[in-house]
């Protein structure tokens, strides 16, 4: 661990809000486009830093460019409501379960490394 004065200074000015936020629950809610970008497992850092400092995480993800691939992959189309709201018969619902299935082991997957080069490597990260 660091002990440079630049690094103290920055965990002391963090102190008040470690202790602020402990014991609560913060929601972040992103979307699909998130996950196919290539920064999320900068994103899962901080979840994981987070919730070693005790913060409870719920995690809301979207999922509509993982939808839209696996229907493309069965040559399935989406119908949309208002061009908002996807219209789901029983092939396309089937799509929707595996690609929320498959982002959701990715997820998991990602937060279950914990922080990589950090005393808290290997620390046990609760993933429900």
């Amino acid at each position: 661990m660091s002990t440079s004065p630049e690094f103290v200074a920055w965990f002391r000015s963090a102190a008040p809000y470690i202790r602020t936020f402990r014991g609560q629950t913060f929601v972040i809610a992103f979307d699909g486009d998130v996950i196919d970008e290539g920064n999320f497992t900068d994103l899962t850092h901080d979840i994981n830093l987070l919730v070693s400092v005790g913060v409870r995480v719920v995690l809301v993800h979207g999922a509509r460019p993982q939808i839209e691939r696996s229907l493309k992959s069965k040559k399935l189309k989406s119908n949309f409501s208002n061009h908002q709201i996807r219209v789901t018969d029983e092939e396309t619902l089937t799509c929707v379960k595996e690609a929320n299935g498959r982002l959701r082991l990715e997820i998991e997957a990602l937060l279950s490394m914990g922080l990589p080069n950090t005393p808290l490597a290997g620390s046990p990260i609760r993933v429900t």
